[in-house]
């Protein structure tokens, strides 16, 4: 269980006392987090958005996907992996996974079709998926990698933190 402590309190009372609630500005929470985040992950940007849901969704929108387009995501993860792809208007593509329960490299090599644009592993209950192959699969196929680590907060894949190894990442803070 999370405890919250006394530098919690402290945060939400300087956010309050500050009478920005929201994120716009400058110098704000949210802008402190963005960075401080960004440099943990090892990687230039950091943008929060309301969910994880919505960091897909902005995600596949910034990356161009759309109608016509396809999406493999696992067989094992959260609705919003698939909800993402079909809120877009691209097509989800669901690939077996294999016995780490995250995406299997091979199912995804063989669900390649000729609308495939992208590939989105699911780090689930914190388990990576097999990044290097996926990696490799996605480079000679074209494909954008986009993770899907709002499972996989703090986690990490030989020596790089999860939601940074692809062109992508996303997260939820949830839990």
């Amino acid at each position: 269980m999370y405890e919250v402590g006394q530098a919690e309190i402290d945060a939400l009372t300087r956010v309050i006392n500050s009478r920005a609630l929201f994120r716009y500005g400058v110098g704000h929470e949210c802008d402190r987090f963005e960075e401080r985040y960004a440099r943990y992950l090892g990687i230039r940007h950091f943008a929060l958005a309301a969910s994880g849901s919505n960091a897909l969704v902005a995600a596949m929108i910034a990356l161009g996907l759309g109608p016509g387009d396809e999406v493999l995501i696992p067989a094992h993860t959260y609705m919003a992996t698939a909800t993402s792809v079909l809120a877009v208007g691209a097509i989800p593509v669901i690939v077996d996974v294999d016995e780490s329960i995250t995406i299997d490299p091979a199912a995804v090599e063989a669900a390649i079709g000729p609308r495939t644009k992208a590939v989105v592993p699911a780090h689930m209950w914190g388990t990576a998926c097999d990044m290097d192959a996926i990696v490799e699969i996605a480079g000679r196929h074209g494909l954008i990698v986009i993770e899907d680590a709002c499972q996989g907060v703090g986690g990490g894949y030989r020596g790089r933190k999860l939601g940074s190894i692809g062109h992508i990442g996303c997260f939820s803070f949830n839990y």
